[in-house]
């Protein structure tokens, strides 16, 4: 049985899908439910900058961040803006 959380959560979104009018949202949203996920492939360049930060993360040339690190920092940035 699910949750009243989930339940209330599925309403929302479909309340949000049913009166959205952007065309590329309907789209996106049909791709992600959509059975065949096998249609995205990474371009060339693409895996060669992935190859290339996956070295340089191993290699220890480039720093690694926690998640809570990336979150303040994001904040730090952010707060810095405002002011």
């Amino acid at each position: 049985m699910q949750s009243t959380n989930s339940q209330k959560d599925k309403l929302e979104l479909i309340d949000k899908i049913i009166h959205t009018e952007d065309q590329s949202t309907l789209d996106f949203l049909k791709e992600v439910f959509s059975d065949d996920h096998s249609k995205y492939e990474l371009t060339d360049e693409q895996k060669l900058i992935l190859e290339d930060a996956t070295t340089k993360y191993y290699s220890g040339e480039e720093p690694s961040f926690t998640w809570e690190e990336i979150k303040n920092n994001a904040r730090k940035s952010f707060n810095e803006k405002k002011s």
